[in-house]
């Protein structure tokens, strides 16, 4: 469900499969991003350029993202985001929380 690469020195994480962050797969990528982040001692960047649709469950699992990336002194960016799902960071104040990237050439 999670593809990495790696590209300018991140580890770059897509969620694939679906176009949705939701509660249908919240909790596989949540598993999956937890491995990424402490298998990874370099820099984490979220690719959300193919989500269209983030609900509270899947905001959940970015906030748990960055809060074990944090734990373990881990850069944790969002990249790519569109403009419905950027729409509700800003709505919830999220965009203060996170990093995020307006340059998507790392993707």
């Amino acid at each position: 469900m999670v593809e990495t690469k790696i590209n300018k020195g991140y580890v770059v994480a897509s969620i694939k499969e679906s176009d949705r962050l939701n509660a249908a797969v919240a909790e596989k990528v949540k598993k999956e991003l937890t491995e990424i982040i402490t298998k990874n001692s370099s820099k984490i960047m979220i690719n959300l350029s193919n989500i269209k649709f983030i609900d509270s469950t899947g905001i959940g699992v970015l906030i748990s993202a960055l809060k074990t990336a944090r734990q373990n002194n881990i850069s944790f960016i969002l990249c790519g985001i569109q403009k419905d799902v950027m729409s509700l960071l800003t709505l919830m104040k999220l965009d203060k929380v996170f990093e995020i990237c307006s340059d998507d050439s790392a993707l």
